[in-house]
């Protein structure tokens, strides 16, 4: 999970970097959507992966849930935050920047799976 949040960082700052180049209010646009993105997806990776859980599979499948809706109604309301309280944003540049930074979920570990681990003897 740590590789696919660099990639989501790595490729917000990359479009947020070169579209200043161009125009900072798009710069700024494509900033927030990749926010939009990686925020929910790390608070995400800290439910499951960084808090203690319990070995057994029913509370890990409930913890999953709970925390895909938590994110799923983070990134509704930073959605709504960004559309209601940022009168210059582009909804088009916003939009294709979280759905690229959000394509890293699926595309990161397709490009490099992760080794699986040795057996100790």
């Amino acid at each position: 999970m740590n590789r696919i949040l660099i990639a989501q960082w790595t490729v917000t700052l990359g479009v947020s970097a070169f579209l200043f180049v161009l125009q900072r209010e798009l710069a700024l646009s494509a900033f927030l959507g990749g926010l939009i993105c990686v925020l929910p997806n790390l608070y995400f990776a800290r439910q499951l992966f960084l808090q203690e859980r319990s070995l057994q599979i029913r509370g890990l499948v409930w913890s999953a849930f709970g925390a895909e809706f938590v994110k799923m109604m983070l990134a509704i309301l930073l959605f709504a935050v960004v559309f209601i309280h940022y009168e210059g944003v582009h909804p088009l540049v916003l939009l294709v920047t979280y759905f690229v930074a959000h394509s890293c979920n699926w595309a990161v570990p397709l490009l490099k799976p992760e080794a699986a681990p040795r057996p100790t003897p």
